[in-house]
């Protein structure tokens, strides 16, 4: 690991240093700059205070604009100034909660000291707002069993889908030891802060992990296989896509960034994991030859590629067969369920059923599109 060298930045201004580690979270799973939204451990579309401990990093990730030896402005925070910083945003009603991470300072276990010493400095002083901490690869244990006792969420990017890939593009890191021996760890510590009792009311947020999609040629079969693996072996329940870019004075600085809809696309594939039960091996017809998605929702593909399987009677249709529908999803299939016998697609419809997408695959007391006015009953 190359020696992790400290920080002058005596020129910048406070303010100076928190857009420069703002923007410095570029691949962190939200880029919407200091104060970003994100989805709490409840489901709850929230917004955070987004930062880096430091933009330095002993680390050489070939697609990071943060890398060793990148020239660029270079900042830092104290924690005791993240901590002030995230109380005032807070206690202006303009954040939830705190994201934090960083780059490699030398190593994964100073740096988790001292992200481990800004959630305890916020605890200590009666912060109850959010913390999601997004560690090192090689994380050690015991940081990851304290930090487990003061922060929301915790966890480690994988990143891509393979020990080759992850090796190509994050040289110092070992894939299997540094970061899915880490999943494993946190998916025990999740469990286990779950069961206790007397955990202060603080909500745990499930698994979750990241993936930089462009950065290298995988495909997106390739990825949805890793995420479904990934949701079996360590109950990962939300992946994060975020698209690569290329950045200057970077290895891959001549790569082409993906289309701006592919992360869209992977995002609605792996809710048809995550929501609708599927399994990757079930998506296989939503892919080009290569593997790739189409600029199409994947759970509509799936549906024009099975028209055996349509039309789905509402009134006995099973959840699993609702669920198969496009626009429909699991809230309204429960509500579909909850309610039967339907009679009309207005009754659908405040149930929260996208209609001009669920209508052709649909029947509703035997009847079924024929035409565009299909079901539409006089008002």
């Amino acid at each position: 690991m190359t020696s992790w060298h400290p920080v002058n930045e005596h020129h910048m201004t406070l303010m100076e240093r928190m857009k420069v580690l703002s923007e410095g979270t570029k691949y962190d799973s939200c880029n919407q700059g200091a104060v970003c939204h994100a989805f709490g451990p409840d489901g709850r579309c929230i917004q955070l205070y987004k930062t880096l401990l430091t933009n330095t990093c002993s680390g050489e990730c070939t697609y990071c604009p943060n890398r060793y030896g990148r020239q660029s402005a270079k900042a830092s925070l104290t924690p005791e100034e993240i901590a002030k910083i995230t109380w005032s945003f807070y206690r202006k009603n303009a954040i939830e909660g705190l994201f934090l991470s960083s780059g490699v300072m030398g190593d994964a276990e100073r740096t988790a000291e001292k992200q481990l010493e800004v959630a305890r400095l916020l605890r200590n002083q009666g912060f109850k707002g959010y913390i999601h901490m997004r560690l090192m690869p090689g994380t050690p244990l015991y940081l990851l069993e304290e930090i487990a006792d003061y922060a929301n969420k915790f966890g480690v990017n994988v990143e891509t889908t393979s020990s080759v890939n992850y090796s190509e593009i994050c040289p110092n890191f070992d894939y299997n030891s540094d970061v899915l021996q880490r999943l494993k760890w946190t998916r025990d510590l999740i469990n286990k802060k779950r069961k206790e009792v007397g955990y202060g009311g603080r909500i745990i947020g499930a698994n979750d992990t990241q993936f930089v999609v462009g950065a290298l040629s995988e495909s997106d079969s390739e990825i949805i296989r890793t995420v479904d693996d990934l949701m079996d072996r360590y109950e990962l329940r939300r992946p994060y896509f975020m698209s690569f870019n290329p950045v200057p004075s970077t290895p891959l600085e001549n790569n082409p960034s993906p289309p701006g809809w592919r992360e869209t696309r992977l995002y609605q594939a792996s809710y048809l994991l995550k929501d609708y039960g599927l399994k990757a091996f079930d998506l296989g017809q939503v892919y080009d030859d290569n593997g790739f998605l189409a600029d199409t929702d994947p759970k509509m593909l799936l549906a024009q590629s099975h028209p055996e399987r349509f039309p789905v009677n509402i009134n006995s249709a099973s959840l699993k067969d609702l669920l198969l529908v496009p626009g429909i999803g699991p809230v309204g299939a429960n509500r579909i369920i909850r309610s039967r016998p339907i009679s009309s697609e207005k009754e659908l419809m405040r149930m929260g059923v996208v209609i001009s997408r669920a209508r052709p695959f649909i029947e509703i007391n035997g009847n079924r599109q024929t035409n565009l006015s299909s079901f539409m009953e006089a008002s």
